[in-house]
Parts: C-alpha cells; sequence; structure tokens
C-alpha cells in the first residue's frame, strides 16, 4: 500500500479591521487578500488525487475549503469539530492588549481554555481517523494555525511547548503541512508549503515507535 498524505492547511486571511483575537467566534469571513490565497493553494493542490476534503465548521476555513474544493468538483467536502480553532477565553480581546507574542496556554488564563495537549489529542485523533479512513490516499483538511502546528508536533513525537509550536515553519496563511504516513500508519516525513510565498521546505522524520492509536470514528462527519 502506498503512502498517505495528510495535508493541514491553514485558512486565508480574515476580514478583521478591528484586529481581535477572533478564536471561535462566528461571521469571521476571509477578507479579499484570503480570498485570493485560498485560490492560488488550491490552483497549487490543483493536481492533487484529494480523495476528501475536512474543514474546520468555522466560517473561515469553510470558505477556503469550498475554495480549494472548486478545483476538485467530485471530491466531497466534510466538517469536523476536531479541526476547530483552539477554545481560549482571550477571544474577543484586542491583539493591542494581548501581545503579538503572548502566550495563551503556559498558564491558562481561564480552566476551560484548551491546553497545547487537548489540542494534540483531538488533531492526533483526527488523523488517526483518517489513516484508517483514507489508508494509501491524499486528503486535505483546512484547520487554523494552533491545531496545524500543535497537530504536527505531536505526530512528530515532540514535546508540547511554546518552543516547540513558534518555529519558522509556523503556518502562514493558506499554507499547507503535508504529514506523510507510511502503511503501518508511522509518520515518514513532513513538508511545508506557503503557496502564497512560494516557500517550500521538506525534511525527513523517522519515528522509532507509531504513538498509540485513538478509537472511535464518530467525530468525522458526512
Amino acid at each position: 500500500m502506498s503512502e498517505t498524505s495528510i495535508l493541514l492547511i491553514r485558512h486565508a486571511d480574515v476580514h478583521n479591521p478591528e484586529q481581535i483575537l477572533y478564536g471561535r467566534l462566528p461571521r469571521y469571513r476571509l477578507s479579499e487578500d484570503g480570498l485570493a490565497q485560498a485560490e492560488m493553494t488550491g490552483r497549487a493542490l490543483a493536481s492533487e488525487p484529494l480523495a476528501a476534503i475536512y474543514s474546520s465548521p468555522m466560517l473561515r476555513a469553510r470558505q477556503t475549503a469550498k475554495i480549494i474544493a472548486r478545483h476538485h468538483p467530485d471530491v466531497p467536502v466534510r466538517e469536523s469539530k476536531l479541526l476547530q480553532e483552539v477554545r481560549t477565553s482571550w477571544q474577543g480581546t484586542r491583539w493591542a492588549e494581548i501581545g503579538q507574542d503572548a502566550n495563551l496556554y503556559e498558564p491558562l488564563r481561564s480552566p476551560d481554555d484548551e491546553s497545547m495537549d487537548d489540542v494534540g489529542d483531538r488533531v492526533e485523533q483526527f488523523v488517526r481517523q483518517l489513516l484508517r479512513r483514507h489508508a494509501g490516499e491524499t486528503v486535505a483538511c483546512v484547520s487554523h494555525a494552533d491545531p496545524v502546528m500543535i497537530g504536527r508536533v505531536r505526530m512528530e513525537g515532540k514535546p508540547l511547548n511554546m518552543q516547540t509550536i513558534r518555529t519558522p515553519d509556523y503556518p502562514e496563511r493558506a499554507s499547507v503541512t503535508r504529514l506523510l504516513f507510511t502503511a503501518d500508519g508511522s509518520l515518514a516525513g513532513v513538508r511545508y508549503e506557503s503557496p502564497v510565498q512560494k516557500l517550500i521546505r521538506p525534511y525527513e522524520y523517522l519515528k522509532e515507535e507509531a504513538p498509540a492509536e485513538a478509537s472511535g470514528d464518530e467525530a468525522i462527519s458526512a
């Protein structure tokens, strides 16, 4: 069986004139630049043999997925809450008050906020479901910057902290983090692609042991 490719895509630029951390707030749509960015990524992925496209329930992610899907008219588009934005009590706060380099995780502002491990758990669960459902295939998954990066670091088996998730490959808008898996579900390689910046950074990653498989497929909606 051939490799399984899971493309973790950050949504494109968002219309956010008040410059707030919008988190899971509704009705945050793509900006004009974002629409163009999503189209660039859609064109870059047009030749990919996609078996399915998945999206976070947030409007900005759904819009990005829809634009990508225009280049794959026969490919189903589904939503999954496991691709959702990070839950944080900071949402609705202006970035000027938070600081662009703010640490939203260490410590958590509220007991209801998601930790890095919480986010890593759900993204890993989603990836494991995809490896069962789409073995040997290529799937695109539109999510958000931190879930994409945290999911990548979790699958690489690295510790989750600000040093490992804030690296030069932190997902730019409309970028693609490509996870390549062998037939036994082990991570074989990662490639970061930014069609908007015309940037590709590949490297090989060899795991000594595949992480434990999460159970249940109910979180992937049809």
